[in-house]
């Protein structure tokens, strides 16, 4: 066993192995997307060429293959917090998303951009996720370089006040 890691080799084997099942369903997804957006790019170009209806289809796709990307790097990385995990995907899928539905209403109603709707107002919400994250879970330095966030001093504070009452 690693000193540094405090991890066993069986542990470390284990997270391995996820890593690399999880590495590989990434790239069977990528190289099924390739495939089939190239088939399905032949067949708009020889039956319907006057119509783009590919793109529907590919960027539709091109945001599931992202977010599973996203999860392989972010576990790969090692980012576990839940509330740092959580700005990122809110983030990659309001650009994915955002980039699906420009097209949209690009092909559909050029001459009304009802597209800003979505964008401002699902911007506004990352906005105050952002906001919250920053507020309440982003660490503060402590003794020792180690970090902890207001919910952690909060949770902290809360046990200090239960630990009093339970010794009345």
């Amino acid at each position: 066993m690693s000193v540094n890691s405090g991890f066993s080799e069986e542990s470390l084997r284990k997270i391995a192995a996820q890593k690399v099942s999880f590495r590989f369903s990434v790239k069977i997804h990528v190289a099924i997307f390739i495939v089939v957006n190239l088939l399905l790019l032949i067949v708009n170009f020889f039956y319907t060429p006057e119509l783009y209806w590919i793109v529907f289809p590919f960027f539709s796709w091109l945001i599931g293959v992202n977010l599973h990307t996203l999860s392989y790097l972010l576990y790969a990385r090692g980012v576990y917090p839940t509330a740092k995990r959580g700005i990122i995907y809110h983030l990659d899928s309001y650009i994915f998303v955002m980039l699906l539905l420009c097209i949209i209403n690009l092909t559909t109603l050029s001459e009304f951009y009802w597209v800003f709707f979505p964008a401002l107002f699902w911007g506004a919400g990352i906005a105050l996720h952002l906001i919250i994250y920053i507020l309440y879970y982003r660490g503060k330095s402590k003794k020792l370089g180690k970090f902890e966030s207001r919910k952690e001093r909060a949770v902290e504070k809360e046990m200090k006040k239960m630990r009093k009452n339970q010794s009345k």
